[in-house]
């Protein structure tokens, strides 16, 4: 009887890790805390140089030409594949779906390990994991919902191009290689970074800001 009274809460217990399971497994909600910093001058004046020779950005949207500085017109989501053309939709999940014609080298490989965003229910427009793989991206607001933004090729992107100076409240990098580092540009005085690390989703409302406050609504521009 000893015995068996043992057994019963072990058996109970290792029931319960059973049924755990797929929730520990389950995709993490992103939590990422960034590296913040100041940049140096020599920084700032090579940066400078890269943002002086940005051109406007001109977007297809519904077969139409629009400069992204002027607005999106009604659009939700707008991405540049590799080729630098860029393309904006109606939807995440429009854009998602467009782009795995468009960007097949992006789209997410089961080789890769990792898993599509349809895949483990997060799918949507207002879900993080729609960052899918080769992208990095940035959202309106600190809960991944709002208009999104994404990129595939690296560079130095001024954010009042794509009208999201000032605008940004989320981002994910989802990359082989390379983080993203995000600016704030300040006249006269040191510009504030935050670097954002591969395989990382951030919310830029939770990460500190160097002289005090978040980086919510302050990236200027980005390099990647």
């Amino acid at each position: 009887m000893r015995r068996t009274r043992f057994l019963v809460p072990v058996v109970a217990a290792l029931c319960a890790l059973a049924a755990a399971a797929p929730n520990a497994t389950a995709a993490p909600q992103p939590s990422a805390v960034p590296e913040v910093g100041l940049a140096t001058p020599a920084e700032e004046a090579q940066l400078q140089q890269q943002l002086a020779e940005s051109q406007p950005v001109i977007a297809t949207y519904k077969g139409e030409k629009i400069n992204l500085a002027d607005g999106w017109q009604g659009a939700q989501a707008c991405s540049e594949v590799p080729s630098g053309e860029v393309y904006c939709y109606d939807s995440a999940e429009e854009a998602d779906q467009a782009m795995a014609a468009l960007a097949p080298a992006t789209a997410r490989s089961s080789a890769s390990g990792a898993t599509s965003a349809k895949a483990d229910g997060q799918f949507g427009p207002t879900a993080w994991s729609d960052c899918v793989y080769g992208w990095v991206c940035l959202w309106e607001h600190s809960d991944y919902t709002g208009r999104r933004l994404q990129w595939t090729a690296k560079g130095t992107k001024q954010l009042g191009d794509w009208d999201f100076r000032d605008k940004a409240s989320a981002g994910c990098v989802k990359r082989d290689q390379g983080g993203v580092s995000v600016y704030d540009a300040r006249t006269g005085l040191p510009d504030p970074y935050m670097v954002l690390t591969n395989g990382g989703c951030y919310k830029f409302s939770t990460a500190s800001y160097p002289t005090g406050g978040t980086f919510n609504d302050k990236a200027d521009y980005i390099t990647m």
